[in-house]
């Protein structure tokens, strides 16, 4: 199994960085650090502008009434103190009354109210409209008590309200005219963070804000944070040898190797829960009918040496969560007592005899090209058994296209399933729309059961099943997790989030 070369510029990278030695230093004692951003945006509204790192920076300078402690599966008060279900439809919060925005303007409940008005408008043209769609008002009871009512019964309400509700400073949104010029020249929430300017040129800058409120999981160690426009990560690992920059992310394993062994910089690989997932076309939607038969897909599952490939092609292998279902074990109702078939090669060249391809037969996987490499690799354990696969690389928006045009039998793929950790956001994902090769009928009236059941653990019990049968009928083969991995100088710490399985934010960093 071959791995590519490491990048020559991490080379030119070494020679050079002796001559900015002292920048990262200087950086530290300005309290400044300034971190790579792979792609340039122009919003810091995630509302407006859904990308990962506009997440990253957005989710520093706002709030949300509560958030999910992913570790212990509970929810803890932020913007909210206490919370209560009156009924199906309705959810009663408290709320803080010692809350300021950046500007100075007190957070009352009307600022939730217009929050969720203004998302529910179809004026509006929200990219996820059914985040909010759901909500049939806020009543606000009094300044600092409001009520969510639903329009129908939703299990998942506390979950969406946590992860997708931030709150907007009402009395600076209204006066707008153009409503994006909120997260480009007036953000004000009520994070740790408050946005100081964003620039096409010289980037993103935030600032540590100096009223914020005392709750654990809310920090900011560092006082300045500068995110640098490099969408090239070539150039970024050059400017980390350089001193021009103090942090980058999503390094191969093969740099974060090289980085490792380098005096004056380090590597740190933290979960992520974004999923590596093979889906194979069990519903025959594409001309190739092979993985319509239920020992195919097994066979092809068995042939593929998942432990070797992890090791040799994920960066931060070791930290990698390997899934027992589409789900991690922090996921919210993830308990499925199986696991995705084992390696066996031997057994995988029975199933295929079995099946009427003891010759083997042509395969195309398809993959989206940032994770090309780890699909070679796949492909080569493939043809190990008689799977003459040839791999074929493709940007989102071609594999979209493909994928409703019914040309995909097997594509390896990658979802952020932390970002709403809830098997019931998973299953949607999975098997809703053009999303769903499996086409099992019953399937859909577990996944109605669960979202109208909201005792956690009834709702475990009703989508156990269904993970199981991903497993049992190889459906999915849930590959691996693919960390965070952060190339840094060592002046840099990467922490731990305090209640986020797999996310790492601008607040987790912090200077040693």
């Amino acid at each position: 199994m071959r791995k590519k070369p490491a990048t020559t510029i991490l080379a030119l990278g070494l020679i050079l960085a002796g001559l900015s030695a002292g920048s990262a230093s200087a950086q530290k004692a300005n309290d400044t650090i300034r971190i790579a951003v792979n792609d340039p945006f122009s919003v810091l509204d995630l509302y407006h502008f859904p990308q990962d790192e506009v997440g990253n920076f957005n989710r520093a300078t706002s709030g949300t009434l509560i958030k999910l402690d992913e570790f212990k599966g509970e929810f803890i008060g932020e913007l909210a103190k206490a919370w209560r279900r009156i009924d199906e439809k309705t959810i009663e919060f408290d709320l803080r009354d010692d809350v300021t925005f950046h500007s100075g303007n007190k957070f009352t409940a009307e600022d939730v109210r217009y929050t969720v008005e203004y998302l529910k408008d179809p004026k509006s043209k929200m990219r996820f409209a059914d985040r909010f769609s759901w909500v049939k008002e806020i009543q606000i009871l009094s300044p600092y008590k409001l009520r969510y009512v639903a329009i129908e019964p939703k299990s998942t309400d506390l979950i969406t309200i946590s992860q997708q509700h931030y709150v907007y400073d009402s009395a600076v949104h209204k006066t707008l005219e153009n409503a994006a010029d909120y997260g480009r020249v007036s953000a004000s929430g009520t994070g740790p963070y408050k946005l100081v300017s964003l620039d096409r040129n010289d980037g993103v800058k935030l600032e540590r804000f100096d009223k914020l409120i005392s709750v654990p999981h809310l920090r900011a160690p560092i006082k300045r944070v500068h995110g640098i426009w490099s969408p090239d990560k070539q150039t970024q690992i050059a400017h980390l040898m350089t001193g021009g920059i103090d942090l980058l992310t999503n390094v191969t394993s093969d740099m974060a190797k090289e980085l490792g062994e380098r005096a004056g910089f380090s590597t740190t690989a933290r979960p992520s829960k974004n999923l590596l997932f093979i889906n194979l076309d069990a519903s025959g939607r594409s001309p190739n009918k092979a993985m319509t038969d239920e020992r195919v897909r097994k066979a092809f599952i068995m042939a593929i040496d998942r432990e070797t490939i992890i090791k040799n092609f994920i960066a931060g292998a070791v930290t990698a969560e390997r899934p027992k279902s589409i789900c991690f074990d922090t996921t919210l109702n993830c308990k499925p007592t199986n696991r995705p078939y084992a390696y066996d090669p031997a057994g995988a060249k029975k199933l295929l005899a079995e099946a009427g391809y003891a010759d083997g037969f042509d395969l195309t996987l398809a993959v989206l090209a940032p994770i090309q490499q780890v699909a070679i690799a796949i492909a080569g354990e493939l043809r190990k058994v008689g799977i003459r696969a040839s791999v074929e690389a493709m940007p989102l928006t071609v594999y979209a296209k493909k994928r409703s045009d019914n040309e995909l039998t097997a594509v390896l793929s990658s979802y952020p399933a932390g970002s709403t950790p809830i098997v019931s956001n998973l299953l949607d994902v999975f098997f809703g729309g053009d999303r769903d090769y499996a086409r099992d009928p019953s399937f859909a009236p577990a996944i109605v059961a669960g979202l109208a059941e909201f005792d956690n653990a009834k709702r475990t019990d009703i989508y156990r099943p269904l993970l199981e049968r991903i497993n049992e009928k190889a459906y999915i083969f849930p590959f691996s997790e693919q960390p965070t991995v952060f190339a840094h100088s060592k002046d840099v710490e990467v922490m731990a989030s305090p209640y986020s399985a797999g996310s790492t934010r601008v607040t987790d960093f912090k200077w040693r």
